[in-house]
């Protein structure tokens, strides 16, 4: 049982390195973060520093805001999770409202970089 439980633990750090790492990457503090999770701050802490494990939903949230796909955030190789900021801001003007609306707006790019990439790859193969 140890061995899974060092594996859990193992992810659980990676997850909340790649958290915290796009959080600053977007200049978000964990106040902001955790209003627009719907949590408290020290939630939001345990998370980053791999304390517990962040549930399915909040890591979806996650990701919809900084606009990557959920697998990023449980990517361990740092030279393959490059930071992908695709809009800047200043996150001390920003609201948890806003953040919904930023990452209403990221998940739809991504959507469609999706959906072009795949449109690329069936022409290649016609």
């Amino acid at each position: 049982m140890q061995f899974g439980k060092t594996n859990l633990m193992d992810e659980n750090q990676i997850i909340g390195l790649n958290l915290k790492r796009y959080r600053e990457s977007l200049g978000l503090t964990q106040d902001l973060l955790a209003n627009y999770l719907g949590i408290n701050r020290e939630e939001v802490s345990y998370y980053e520093n791999g304390k517990r494990t962040m549930p399915t939903h909040l890591l979806s949230m996650a990701a919809k805001l900084f606009g990557i796909d959920e697998y990023d955030l449980y990517e361990s190789d740092e030279s393959t999770n490059e930071v992908k900021v695709a809009l800047a801001f200043r996150a001390d003007a920003l609201n948890a409202d806003d953040l919904h609306h930023i990452a209403d707006f990221r998940k739809i790019v991504l959507n469609y970089l999706g959906m072009k990439k795949a449109t690329v790859n069936e022409s290649a193969h016609s």
